[in-house]
Protein backbone atom coordinates (compact mmCIF):
# COMPACT_ATOMS: atom_id res chain seq x y z
CA UNK A 1 0.00 0.00 0.00
CA UNK A 2 1.15 3.68 -0.79
CA UNK A 3 0.75 6.26 1.57
CA UNK A 4 -0.75 9.42 0.08
CA UNK A 5 0.84 12.38 -0.33
CA UNK A 6 -0.86 15.51 0.75
CA UNK A 7 0.11 19.20 0.77
CA UNK A 8 -0.77 20.79 4.76
CA UNK A 9 -3.40 23.11 2.13
CA UNK A 10 -5.47 19.89 1.06
CA UNK A 11 -5.10 18.29 5.00
CA UNK A 12 -6.50 21.25 6.26
CA UNK A 13 -9.56 21.31 3.79
CA UNK A 14 -10.14 17.71 4.32
CA UNK A 15 -10.07 18.55 7.93
CA UNK A 16 -11.87 21.39 8.11
CA UNK A 17 -14.84 20.58 5.34
CA UNK A 18 -15.20 16.98 6.04
CA UNK A 19 -13.93 16.10 2.53
CA UNK A 20 -14.14 13.14 1.46
CA UNK A 21 -13.25 11.10 -1.74
CA UNK A 22 -16.28 12.83 -3.32
CA UNK A 23 -17.38 16.33 -2.58
CA UNK A 24 -21.17 17.17 -2.36
CA UNK A 25 -22.14 20.48 -2.04
CA UNK A 26 -23.11 21.79 1.80
CA UNK A 27 -23.50 18.07 2.95
CA UNK A 28 -20.61 18.02 4.88
CA UNK A 29 -20.16 18.48 8.67
CA UNK A 30 -19.67 21.63 9.81
CA UNK A 31 -16.27 22.25 11.35
CA UNK A 32 -15.41 24.97 13.53
CA UNK A 33 -11.47 26.08 13.94
CA UNK A 34 -9.97 28.32 17.04
CA UNK A 35 -6.80 29.72 16.89
CA UNK A 36 -4.83 32.87 16.94
CA UNK A 37 -3.76 32.54 20.92
CA UNK A 38 -3.35 28.71 21.10
CA UNK A 39 -2.05 26.23 18.69
CA UNK A 40 -5.22 25.49 15.81
CA UNK A 41 -8.22 23.09 18.33
CA UNK A 42 -11.26 21.62 15.50
CA UNK A 43 -14.63 21.83 17.04
CA UNK A 44 -18.53 20.65 16.01
CA UNK A 45 -20.18 22.96 18.74
CA UNK A 46 -19.88 26.70 18.55
CA UNK A 47 -20.22 26.67 22.20
CA UNK A 48 -17.54 24.15 22.92
CA UNK A 49 -15.66 26.56 20.94
CA UNK A 50 -16.36 29.75 22.61
CA UNK A 51 -15.82 28.04 26.02
CA UNK A 52 -12.29 26.57 24.72
CA UNK A 53 -11.57 29.50 23.34
CA UNK A 54 -8.65 32.34 25.14
CA UNK A 55 -9.68 36.15 24.72
CA UNK A 56 -8.65 37.72 21.58
CA UNK A 57 -8.83 33.74 19.59
CA UNK A 58 -9.85 33.85 15.75
CA UNK A 59 -13.00 31.23 15.79
CA UNK A 60 -13.09 30.05 12.06
CA UNK A 61 -16.51 28.55 11.27
CA UNK A 62 -16.61 26.16 7.35
CA UNK A 63 -20.35 26.60 5.61
CA UNK A 64 -23.46 25.14 6.93
CA UNK A 65 -25.61 25.66 9.66
CA UNK A 66 -24.88 26.25 13.33
CA UNK A 67 -27.39 25.04 15.65
CA UNK A 68 -26.40 27.31 19.20
CA UNK A 69 -29.17 26.10 21.69
CA UNK A 70 -30.10 29.07 24.05
CA UNK A 71 -27.82 31.75 21.84
CA UNK A 72 -24.51 32.37 23.40
CA UNK A 73 -24.02 35.69 25.58
CA UNK A 74 -20.23 36.45 24.97
CA UNK A 75 -17.95 37.92 27.68
CA UNK A 76 -14.90 37.80 25.79
CA UNK A 77 -13.32 39.31 22.76
CA UNK A 78 -12.96 36.81 19.81
CA UNK A 79 -13.30 37.03 16.40
CA UNK A 80 -15.62 35.20 14.82
CA UNK A 81 -14.79 34.30 10.70
CA UNK A 82 -17.50 32.55 8.23
CA UNK A 83 -17.59 31.46 4.70
CA UNK A 84 -20.24 33.99 3.75
CA UNK A 85 -23.71 34.76 3.81
CA UNK A 86 -24.64 33.99 0.88
CA UNK A 87 -25.05 30.33 -0.70
CA UNK A 88 -24.01 31.86 -4.65
CA UNK A 89 -20.74 32.56 -3.39
CA UNK A 90 -19.70 29.85 -1.15
CA UNK A 91 -21.20 27.16 -3.48
CA UNK A 92 -18.80 24.49 -2.78
CA UNK A 93 -19.43 24.91 1.28
CA UNK A 94 -22.78 26.49 1.89
CA UNK A 95 -22.93 30.13 3.69
CA UNK A 96 -21.88 30.19 7.51
CA UNK A 97 -25.79 30.13 9.29
CA UNK A 98 -25.98 30.94 12.97
CA UNK A 99 -29.34 29.66 14.24
CA UNK A 100 -31.21 29.77 17.42
CA UNK A 101 -34.91 29.08 18.47
CA UNK A 102 -37.57 30.60 20.46
CA UNK A 103 -36.39 34.06 21.76
CA UNK A 104 -32.89 32.81 21.83
CA UNK A 105 -30.32 35.23 20.41
CA UNK A 106 -27.04 36.05 20.16
CA UNK A 107 -25.47 38.91 22.44
CA UNK A 108 -21.92 40.25 23.61
CA UNK A 109 -21.38 41.94 27.23
CA UNK A 110 -19.47 44.48 28.34
CA UNK A 111 -16.23 42.17 28.42
CA UNK A 112 -16.73 41.23 24.84
CA UNK A 113 -15.96 44.67 23.63
CA UNK A 114 -13.57 44.74 20.46
CA UNK A 115 -15.02 41.40 19.14
CA UNK A 116 -15.72 40.96 15.07
CA UNK A 117 -17.84 38.65 13.13
CA UNK A 118 -17.48 38.78 9.51
CA UNK A 119 -19.77 36.40 6.89
CA UNK A 120 -22.02 34.86 8.65
CA UNK A 121 -25.84 34.73 8.58
CA UNK A 122 -27.40 35.15 12.42
CA UNK A 123 -30.94 33.60 11.99
CA UNK A 124 -33.60 33.21 15.06
CA UNK A 125 -36.71 32.72 14.93
CA UNK A 126 -37.97 35.28 17.05
CA UNK A 127 -37.94 39.44 17.85
CA UNK A 128 -34.09 39.84 18.37
CA UNK A 129 -31.30 38.15 16.73
CA UNK A 130 -28.20 40.12 17.56
CA UNK A 131 -27.80 42.58 20.68
CA UNK A 132 -24.88 44.62 22.98
CA UNK A 133 -25.77 43.94 26.08
CA UNK A 134 -28.21 41.46 28.39
CA UNK A 135 -29.29 44.12 30.50
CA UNK A 136 -28.68 47.43 31.58
CA UNK A 137 -25.35 46.24 33.73
CA UNK A 138 -23.35 44.68 30.61
CA UNK A 139 -24.36 46.79 27.54
CA UNK A 140 -21.25 48.84 27.55
CA UNK A 141 -19.91 47.02 24.79
CA UNK A 142 -17.42 49.09 22.65
CA UNK A 143 -15.38 48.50 19.18
CA UNK A 144 -17.77 45.92 17.86
CA UNK A 145 -17.20 45.15 13.80
CA UNK A 146 -19.70 42.99 11.52
CA UNK A 147 -18.87 42.93 8.19
CA UNK A 148 -21.00 41.52 5.40
CA UNK A 149 -23.10 39.80 7.77
CA UNK A 150 -27.06 39.28 7.25
CA UNK A 151 -29.69 39.55 10.50
CA UNK A 152 -33.15 37.70 9.99
CA UNK A 153 -34.75 39.78 13.70
CA UNK A 154 -33.75 42.88 15.33
CA UNK A 155 -30.89 44.26 16.21
CA UNK A 156 -30.42 46.02 18.99
CA UNK A 157 -26.75 47.56 20.44
CA UNK A 158 -28.32 47.86 23.71
CA UNK A 159 -31.01 46.97 26.25
CA UNK A 160 -32.13 50.59 27.63
CA UNK A 161 -30.70 53.98 26.96
CA UNK A 162 -28.49 54.90 27.61
CA UNK A 163 -26.25 51.97 26.12
CA UNK A 164 -23.01 53.80 25.45
CA UNK A 165 -22.07 50.91 23.10
CA UNK A 166 -20.11 51.63 19.93
CA UNK A 167 -20.10 49.45 17.06
CA UNK A 168 -19.49 49.31 12.91
CA UNK A 169 -21.66 47.46 10.35
CA UNK A 170 -19.89 47.02 6.79
CA UNK A 171 -22.20 45.55 4.11
CA UNK A 172 -24.59 43.92 6.23
CA UNK A 173 -28.11 43.04 5.63
CA UNK A 174 -30.78 43.74 7.76
CA UNK A 175 -34.50 42.41 7.35
CA UNK A 176 -36.04 43.84 10.01
CA UNK A 177 -35.55 47.02 12.96
CA UNK A 178 -32.24 48.41 14.15
CA UNK A 179 -32.09 50.06 17.39
CA UNK A 180 -29.43 51.98 18.97
CA UNK A 181 -31.23 52.51 22.44
CA UNK A 182 -28.65 55.46 22.79
CA UNK A 183 -24.89 53.34 21.10
CA UNK A 184 -23.20 54.55 18.78
CA UNK A 185 -22.92 53.32 15.08
CA UNK A 186 -21.69 53.86 11.80
CA UNK A 187 -23.45 51.78 9.22
CA UNK A 188 -21.62 52.14 6.26
CA UNK A 189 -23.12 49.86 2.46
CA UNK A 190 -26.01 48.92 4.37
CA UNK A 191 -29.19 47.16 3.27
CA UNK A 192 -32.63 47.65 5.20
CA UNK A 193 -34.83 45.68 3.83
CA UNK A 194 -37.99 46.05 6.41
CA UNK A 195 -40.89 48.74 7.29
CA UNK A 196 -42.04 49.04 10.39
CA UNK A 197 -45.56 49.57 10.62
CA UNK A 198 -45.96 51.85 13.78
CA UNK A 199 -42.20 52.92 14.22
CA UNK A 200 -38.69 53.54 12.64
CA UNK A 201 -36.72 51.02 10.71
CA UNK A 202 -33.32 52.93 12.19
CA UNK A 203 -34.56 53.44 15.87
CA UNK A 204 -33.24 55.35 19.21
CA UNK A 205 -29.78 56.38 18.09
CA UNK A 206 -29.93 59.53 20.09
CA UNK A 207 -28.30 62.13 21.28
CA UNK A 208 -25.35 62.31 18.51
CA UNK A 209 -24.95 57.94 17.47
CA UNK A 210 -26.10 57.66 14.32
CA UNK A 211 -24.14 57.64 11.10
CA UNK A 212 -25.21 56.15 7.78
CA UNK A 213 -23.21 55.86 4.53
CA UNK A 214 -23.80 54.99 1.36
CA UNK A 215 -26.49 52.79 2.92
CA UNK A 216 -30.38 52.01 1.27
CA UNK A 217 -33.74 51.90 3.37
CA UNK A 218 -36.57 50.17 1.66
CA UNK A 219 -39.95 51.72 2.49
CA UNK A 220 -38.84 52.52 6.10
CA UNK A 221 -37.85 56.09 8.41
CA UNK A 222 -35.67 56.93 10.72
CA UNK A 223 -37.18 57.39 14.45
CA UNK A 224 -35.53 59.57 17.68
CA UNK A 225 -31.96 59.71 15.92
CA UNK A 226 -31.16 63.10 16.76
CA UNK A 227 -28.30 64.79 14.97
CA UNK A 228 -27.60 61.43 12.82
CA UNK A 229 -25.08 62.19 9.49
CA UNK A 230 -26.50 60.69 6.82
CA UNK A 231 -24.41 60.93 3.47
CA UNK A 232 -24.68 59.04 -0.24
CA UNK A 233 -27.68 57.12 1.19
CA UNK A 234 -31.45 56.45 -0.52
CA UNK A 235 -34.73 56.49 0.88
CA UNK A 236 -37.82 54.61 -0.75
CA UNK A 237 -40.21 55.85 1.34
CA UNK A 238 -42.94 57.49 -0.64
CA UNK A 239 -45.30 60.31 1.28
CA UNK A 240 -43.98 61.95 4.49
CA UNK A 241 -39.99 62.45 4.98
CA UNK A 242 -38.23 59.12 6.18
CA UNK A 243 -36.15 61.47 8.39
CA UNK A 244 -38.16 61.70 10.96
CA UNK A 245 -38.68 63.12 14.66
CA UNK A 246 -34.66 63.05 14.34
CA UNK A 247 -33.74 66.65 14.84
CA UNK A 248 -30.92 68.36 14.02
CA UNK A 249 -29.73 65.38 11.54
CA UNK A 250 -27.85 66.51 8.86
CA UNK A 251 -28.45 64.53 5.50
CA UNK A 252 -26.63 65.33 2.11
CA UNK A 253 -26.54 64.07 -1.23
CA UNK A 254 -28.45 61.16 -0.71
CA UNK A 255 -31.67 59.61 -2.82
CA UNK A 256 -35.28 60.01 -2.09
CA UNK A 257 -38.63 58.79 -3.17
CA UNK A 258 -40.56 61.15 -1.17
CA UNK A 259 -40.68 65.36 -1.93
CA UNK A 260 -39.74 66.28 1.41
CA UNK A 261 -36.86 64.90 3.13
CA UNK A 262 -37.65 65.62 7.29
CA UNK A 263 -40.86 64.65 9.03
CA UNK A 264 -41.49 66.39 12.35
CA UNK A 265 -38.14 67.94 12.69
CA UNK A 266 -35.54 70.00 11.28
CA UNK A 267 -32.54 69.19 10.35
CA UNK A 268 -29.55 70.15 7.33
CA UNK A 269 -30.14 69.10 3.74
CA UNK A 270 -27.55 69.42 1.38
CA UNK A 271 -27.58 68.47 -2.41
CA UNK A 272 -29.85 65.92 -1.95
CA UNK A 273 -32.36 64.27 -5.29
CA UNK A 274 -35.94 64.22 -4.16
CA UNK A 275 -39.49 62.67 -6.31
CA UNK A 276 -37.57 59.48 -7.39
CA UNK A 277 -39.90 56.98 -8.44
CA UNK A 278 -38.31 53.64 -6.33
CA UNK A 279 -38.95 51.38 -9.49
CA UNK A 280 -36.77 53.48 -11.49
CA UNK A 281 -34.14 53.90 -8.91
CA UNK A 282 -32.38 50.28 -9.12
CA UNK A 283 -31.29 48.12 -12.08
CA UNK A 284 -33.36 45.17 -10.82
CA UNK A 285 -35.58 45.72 -7.55
CA UNK A 286 -39.08 45.26 -7.64
CA UNK A 287 -41.20 44.64 -4.46
CA UNK A 288 -38.85 46.57 -1.68
CA UNK A 289 -37.52 43.21 -0.17
CA UNK A 290 -33.73 42.43 -0.74
CA UNK A 291 -32.87 39.51 -2.00
CA UNK A 292 -29.88 38.43 -3.55
CA UNK A 293 -30.75 38.16 -7.24
CA UNK A 294 -31.98 42.18 -6.91
CA UNK A 295 -29.46 44.52 -9.04
CA UNK A 296 -29.30 47.72 -6.39
CA UNK A 297 -26.49 49.81 -9.24
CA UNK A 298 -28.51 52.90 -9.89
CA UNK A 299 -30.35 52.46 -13.26
CA UNK A 300 -28.37 54.20 -15.97
CA UNK A 301 -30.04 57.96 -16.43
CA UNK A 302 -30.49 57.87 -12.42
CA UNK A 303 -29.46 61.40 -11.12
CA UNK A 304 -27.21 59.65 -8.61
CA UNK A 305 -25.00 58.68 -10.79
CA UNK A 306 -21.45 60.34 -9.84
CA UNK A 307 -23.97 62.12 -7.36
CA UNK A 308 -22.41 61.19 -4.36
CA UNK A 309 -20.06 63.31 -1.84
CA UNK A 310 -17.00 61.56 -3.19
CA UNK A 311 -18.16 62.05 -6.43
CA UNK A 312 -18.94 58.23 -6.42
CA UNK A 313 -22.43 56.93 -7.05
CA UNK A 314 -25.00 57.40 -4.37
CA UNK A 315 -25.93 53.97 -3.03
CA UNK A 316 -24.13 50.80 -1.75
CA UNK A 317 -21.95 50.75 -5.16
CA UNK A 318 -20.60 54.11 -4.14
CA UNK A 319 -17.08 55.39 -2.83
CA UNK A 320 -14.00 53.90 -3.19
CA UNK A 321 -14.76 50.28 -2.13
CA UNK A 322 -18.24 49.45 -3.48
CA UNK A 323 -20.83 46.57 -1.85
CA UNK A 324 -20.03 43.22 -2.63
CA UNK A 325 -22.91 40.65 -3.89
CA UNK A 326 -21.19 37.73 -2.74
CA UNK A 327 -20.85 38.94 0.76
CA UNK A 328 -17.50 36.63 1.10
CA UNK A 329 -14.98 37.47 3.85
CA UNK A 330 -11.56 38.80 2.86
CA UNK A 331 -9.51 35.40 4.08
CA UNK A 332 -9.81 32.61 1.15
CA UNK A 333 -12.93 31.34 0.58
CA UNK A 334 -13.07 27.71 -1.06
CA UNK A 335 -14.98 28.15 -4.33
CA UNK A 336 -14.89 24.65 -5.90
CA UNK A 337 -13.23 21.09 -4.94
CA UNK A 338 -12.50 18.05 -6.83
CA UNK A 339 -10.89 14.94 -5.16
CA UNK A 340 -10.07 11.80 -7.67
CA UNK A 341 -11.89 9.01 -6.32
CA UNK A 342 -8.14 6.69 -6.64
CA UNK A 343 -4.66 7.33 -6.32
CA UNK A 344 -2.69 8.00 -9.14
CA UNK A 345 0.29 5.83 -10.83
CA UNK A 346 2.40 7.49 -8.64
CA UNK A 347 0.29 6.87 -5.42
CA UNK A 348 -0.79 10.63 -4.94
CA UNK A 349 -4.06 11.61 -4.55
CA UNK A 350 -5.10 13.99 -7.48
CA UNK A 351 -6.81 16.63 -5.98
CA UNK A 352 -8.19 20.63 -7.65
CA UNK A 353 -8.87 23.54 -5.13
CA UNK A 354 -10.20 26.84 -6.39
CA UNK A 355 -10.31 29.39 -4.28
CA UNK A 356 -11.35 32.79 -3.83
CA UNK A 357 -10.72 35.73 -1.78
CA UNK A 358 -12.29 39.80 -1.35
CA UNK A 359 -9.19 42.50 -2.10
CA UNK A 360 -11.18 44.48 0.34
Amino acid sequence: MRNLSLTPFIQAIMLFAGLGSTIAAHAQLPRIVVDGVTAPQVFRDLNAAILAAPANSNITLSGGSFHVPGGFALDKPLHFVGAGMHIDSTNSTGATILTATGSDHFALTSGASGSSFTGIYFFTELYTTFSLGTGAGDQHVTGVELLRCRFEHDVRLGVVEPAASSSTFTECIFHRGFYGNGGTTVADRCIFDWTNPTGGTIAVFQPSGLTMLNSILFGGKTDHCSNATITNCIFTRAGAGPIWQSNNSTVSNCIFSSSDIFSNCTGTAINNITDQVPATIFVNETDGHYQFTDDLHLAGGSPGIGAGSDGNDIGIYGTASPYKPGGVPHVPHIRKVDIARSTDASGNLPATVRVAAQPN
